[in-house]
């Protein structure tokens, strides 16, 4: 990336030629890694202005469209290769068809593969990913239409959410090393996914203005997050091994997967069996029960959709209670 900061004027820009032609923007007020998306953001616009979108030839295969799918994803995403195997075994299933002939049936096969294997919300995750392949062949006018945009969702159950009680997180930091600690209390404190925490560097955190910025893993946009009193304390207290906050100390290479450590650490902490993924849910009910309105909630959590954030939220019984108590003093 050819970011860099104008001393002249203090402000983020970045500076890339393309065929021959330079292309320099600055943007006053954006932070480093803002600029970062947009120069991404900039060069894939470039490429794909560079594409014959005025054709009227929509013969393009499966394959073309695929390698124009992960093109894009390596130009704008944070972890491109993240569902690579999903593509590619839709790919190996269905043979490098014209796309325009993919059809529902296609797209059953996969599912077909698929089920007995994973769970339904798992399908449904790896189909979307599939229907971005052929979104963005629309967009870039490869095919007319989408061959997904009929495909409905299979039907998933519910199963009541694990949250982390105080009790629990006690035991679970007590058991914890130094590393997973910080990592335990950065996700309660502030709901980031896992993998914006691993991917998280010390350039990114300004302890003197008490926030961090955080990188969305899906699509790398980033947002700012503020440390409260406790989180700023155990970051600060971290060893800086390497650009990344949390390193391996002998490698000193970040860590790709804690999986494997944080059930290890439940295990030894003797509680009921919880995914790192959860302490995000958890931050959001303790959000909700502490009185938090559900946008904020939303918008903390960097949740797309407002549905998102209702699935981790619950009203507790004594609020529904209270709630039906207040009906007879009206």
């Amino acid at each position: 990336m050819s970011v860099y900061k104008d001393k002249r004027t203090n402000s983020w820009c970045y500076k890339f030629v393309y065929k021959g032609v330079q292309y320099h923007r600055c943007f006053k007020g954006a932070t480093k890694d803002e600029v970062i998306g947009f120069e991404c953001v900039a060069k894939s616009e470039l490429r794909k202005s560079n594409y014959d979108i005025a054709s009227d030839n929509h013969n393009y295969t499966l394959s073309q469209i695929i390698a124009e799918y992960k093109e894009f994803r390596a130009n704008n995403y944070a972890r491109p290769e993240e569902f690579d195997y999903v593509i590619d075994k839709f790919y190996s299933l269905i043979g490098n068809k014209i796309a325009e002939q993919i059809t529902l049936a296609d797209l059953e096969k996969y599912r077909s593969y698929r089920k007995g294997k994973v769970k339904n919300s798992t399908i449904n995750r790896e189909m979307d990913n599939i229907k971005r392949v052929f979104s963005l062949a629309c967009e870039n006018k490869r095919i007319r239409f989408n061959p997904c945009s009929e495909l409905k969702k299979l039907k998933i159950e519910n199963p009541n959410k694990r949250f982390l009680t105080k009790d629990e997180e006690e035991k679970l930091l007590k058991v914890a090393n130094p590393t997973m600690k910080v990592m335990i209390i950065l996700a309660l404190n502030t709901g980031m996914r896992v993998g914006e925490i691993l991917n998280l560097k010390w350039e990114h955190i300004f302890f003197k203005l008490n926030y961090l910025v955080a990188l969305n893993p899906k699509n790398g946009k980033p947002r700012k997050i503020l440390l409260n009193k406790t989180l700023k304390a155990e970051l600060e207290n971290l060893p800086k091994i390497s650009e990344y906050v949390f390193s391996n100390p002998i490698t000193k290479t970040k860590y790709k997967n804690i999986k494997k450590t944080f059930s290890r650490t439940v295990e030894r902490a003797g509680i009921p069996h919880i995914t790192f993924h959860e302490l995000r849910h958890t931050t959001a009910s303790r959000l909700n029960e502490k009185g938090v309105d559900i946008l904020t909630i939303k918008e903390i959590l960097d949740h797309a959709d407002l549905k998102t954030t209702q699935q981790y939220t619950h009203t507790p019984r004594k609020n529904i209670l209270d709630a039906v108590n207040i009906l007879e003093t009206y």
